[in-house]
Order: structure tokens, then C-alpha cells, then sequence
């Protein structure tokens, strides 16, 4: 899969007004991670895989004097995130893959990252990049909704057209160790807003029926907590 693939992927997702659906879908998860990360006023964050930049501004409003940088292969997303953006918080958005973010060595003490990871052309190069640009002592929390313990998602390749790195959550824990991050934990974070009632579901190209919706409702987003060492 090449990076401009998945540029022109998420391009066409951006005309076609598919970044609301991501604040929408995943907004609470990002609540409850960011409200536990304990942000401090004036710290340096970077949103991997910024889309419009929803989470990225979210960040920005986390603690006084927070400054966030939202990158994302996409264009378009990169432009929607520039309409979108509030001029009472400090935040901007570049154009960027994740294997060469182009960010200034040890300048972010803290990288988030949400439902976009997996996309990395390169993983080991991309968990490098996050290590590198991170301060020491500084964390990345990366939250992912396609992982191999997750059932009912291994068809999401197919149906996006793209590739997709789908570890377990133990893999990812050798991910991060092998490039160099310790205290590297996961958990489950799932969506309070639950799924609603059976009689109210209408299938949908990820959820063809009730029962895999729920299932991959109650399996839960995996956040991965890791710490580059002081």
C-alpha cells in the first residue's frame, strides 16, 4: 500500500463528508483517553493521523496554554481541519506520513493518535518517528478500534480498499518495546454511549447485523500507553 493511496482514500472521504462521521463515532472513546491523560498547561502534543483535526483541537482545549499539531497524509482532510479550526486555541495542521513526519527531534511530550496507526506503510519506521519526535519522558497514547482480538473486523480492509497492520494486543506491546518505549500497557475503552436497542438497528456496510455490532461494541477500543525513557 503506498501512502498515496491512502491519501487519495481519505481525499475522497473528506469531499464526500465522511470526517463528521469519525468525530460522531468516536468522540466519546477520545473523551474518556484524553480526560485521563492528565495534560498539563503548556505541553506540546501531536495528533498522528489528525483527519479534519477534531481531536486535535479537543487536545488544544485539554489544559491552559496546550499547544497541539495535527498531521495527516490527506490534503483535503489537512484543508477541512484549516476551515474548521478556532483561532482561541493553539493548534495547526500539516501534510505528513507517519514514516517521515518532518516535526523537529524531542519537541512533543506527549503524541496521540486515534484509529490510525494501523495505516502505517511502514510500522516500524512510523513507531520510530513517534520516538523520535518525542521529548524523553514523554508518552504516546495511541487508540486503535482494529485489532485482532476485535471480531467482527477483519473484513475492514477489504471494505476500505487499503491495507491494514492488524496485530493483537500483545504484538502491539512488542511494537512499541522493539522501538524503544517501556511501561508499555494496553486496555479496553468502550463507548458509553452503548449501541442502542436491536429494534432500532439498521445494518450498515461494517455492521451487516445486531450481533456484530455488538460484539465489536463490547470488545472496545485498545488504547496503548507507552513511555520513551527519561
Amino acid at each position: 500500500m503506498s501512502h498515496e493511496k491512502i491519501a487519495s482514500t481519505f481525499d475522497e472521504w473528506a469531499r464526500a463528508g465522511r470526517d463528521v462521521g469519525m468525530e460522531e463515532g468516536h468522540g466519546d472513546v477520545v473523551e474518556q483517553v484524553v480526560d485521563r491523560l492528565g495534560l498539563r498547561p503548556g505541553e506540546q502534543v501531536l495528533d498522528l493521523g489528525c483527519g479534519n483535526g477534531w481531536a486535535t483541537r479537543l487536545l488544544a482545549r485539554a489544559a491552559a496554554g496546550t499547544g497541539a499539531v495535527g498531521v495527516d497524509v490527506s490534503p483535503a482532510m489537512i484543508q477541512r481541519a484549516e476551515e474548521l479550526h478556532s483561532f482561541t486555541i493553539r493548534a495547526r495542521y500539516e501534510v505528513a506520513h507517519f514514516e517521515d513526519l518532518g516535526l523537529p527531534d524531542e519537541h512533543f511530550s506527549r503524541v496521540f493518535s486515534m484509529e490510525a496507526l494501523y495505516y502505517a506503510v511502514d510500522l516500524e519506521k512510523a513507531l520510530s518517528e513517534i520516538f523520535r519526535v518525542l521529548k524523553p519522558g514523554g508518552a504516546a497514547d495511541v487508540v486503535i478500534d482494529f485489532y485482532a482480538e476485535r471480531t467482527g473486523t477483519e473484513d475492514w480492509p477489504e471494505k476500505t480498499g487499503l491495507s491494514m497492520n492488524r496485530l493483537s494486543e500483545a504484538e502491539w506491546r512488542a511494537a512499541f518495546e522493539r522501538a524503544g518505549f517501556v511501561d508499555v500497557g494496553t486496555e479496553r475503552v468502550v463507548d458509553r454511549r452503548g449501541i442502542g436497542d436491536e429494534a432500532d438497528f439498521e445494518p450498515s456496510e461494517h455492521y451487516p447485523d445486531y450481533a456484530t455490532k455488538k460484539a465489536v461494541h463490547d470488545a472496545g477500543s485498545l488504547w496503548i500507553h507507552a513511555v520513551k525513557p527519561a
